[in-house]
């Protein structure tokens, strides 16, 4: 199936009261009943099948499930965040197969997107979370809720980390062996499931692919800390690393500080930005940022 998702969001009016009459027949516009597989297509098509949407809530007894997505988002640490809901009431459930302890329900976990599957009896929707699960039943009563407005709260990432610096060159090889070796670690290069590189028997400067290692987990492993990205441009270097090796926790938590040291450096975790010297804060007391 071929999905279209277009970025700009709706605009909407918060201006009017709930209790006034013309609220109330907004409110009225946006309640519908569905009972076709067409019909239902064409919604979830028309909310861009929910893609990194969310599963906001669900009441069972009976049963009832608030979906949405974001309408203005960056997706930036404390930026402002709009989120579209919608409640999703079934009348004559024939199948709902969502399992609690394995499906994240709230607005800090994404879902992959929602769709329409047709059944034997009833109208489906498929909840991809990425768990699955899905809800058939006869009918399908859908009210446009009021919009929800929030922020993003910040969060950083323990695996993977983005930096640009002032630096005109490529750092060699040599350069990771020595800085870590100050931290006690010593390391090694390798490809994936490759045998081990001494820093000199790696490309320069084009080394972007290569894993960091201990260098007596080589044998026992088939990855470590993979350089993603690496390149000079304008005068300036970006580099991002994701630790792929659960193991050198430690020798992750160390490089980033040597990518702290960094000339002017930025770095970029999760959905939060620091300079180097707020990132080594940041390690210490572990306070995120609570404002843009």
């Amino acid at each position: 199936m071929l999905r279209i998702k277009f970025s700009a969001g709706r605009q909407f009016s918060a201006s009017k009261s709930a209790s006034s009459p013309s609220a109330k027949t907004l409110y009225a516009m946006l309640k519908t009943t569905i009972h076709t597989f067409n019909d239902l297509d064409k919604w979830v098509s028309d909310n861009f099948y929910f893609e990194d949407g969310h599963v906001l809530a669900i009441k069972e007894n009976p049963l009832e499930i608030i979906v949405g997505y974001n309408v203005k988002a960056n997706y930036k640490a404390n930026s402002e965040r709009h989120i579209l809901p919608f409640k999703i009431i079934p009348n004559k459930i024939h199948e709902w197969t969502f399992d609690k302890d394995v499906v994240n329900v709230g607005d800090n976990n994404y879902i992959e997107c929602i769709e329409v599957s047709e059944v034997e009896n009833g109208i489906c929707l498929d909840f991809s979370t990425p768990a699955t699960f899905r809800l058939v039943a006869d009918s399908f009563e859908i009210e446009e809720q009021e919009l929800i407005k929030t922020i993003f709260k910040p969060w950083t990432s323990e695996t993977e980390m983005y930096l640009t610096t002032d630096l005109a060159e490529i750092p060699r090889p040599e350069f990771w062996k020595e800085e870590l070796k100050k931290y006690g670690h010593n390391i090694l290069f390798r490809y994936y499931a490759g045998d081990e590189r001494q820093p000199e028997q790696v490309p320069y400067p084009d080394y972007q692919g290569y894993y960091i290692q201990l260098d007596d987990r080589i044998g026992s492993t088939q990855e470590g800390i993979f350089l993603k990205h690496l390149k000079v441009e304008d005068g300036k270097l970006s580099l991002s690393f994701e630790n792929k090796d659960e193991e050198l926790k430690n020798v992750w938590n160390d490089l980033t500080m040597v990518l702290a040291d960094f000339p002017n450096a930025k770095i970029n975790s999760g959905n939060c930005e620091f300079t180097g010297t707020e990132w080594k804060q940041y390690l210490t007391d572990k306070v995120l940022p609570t404002t843009e």
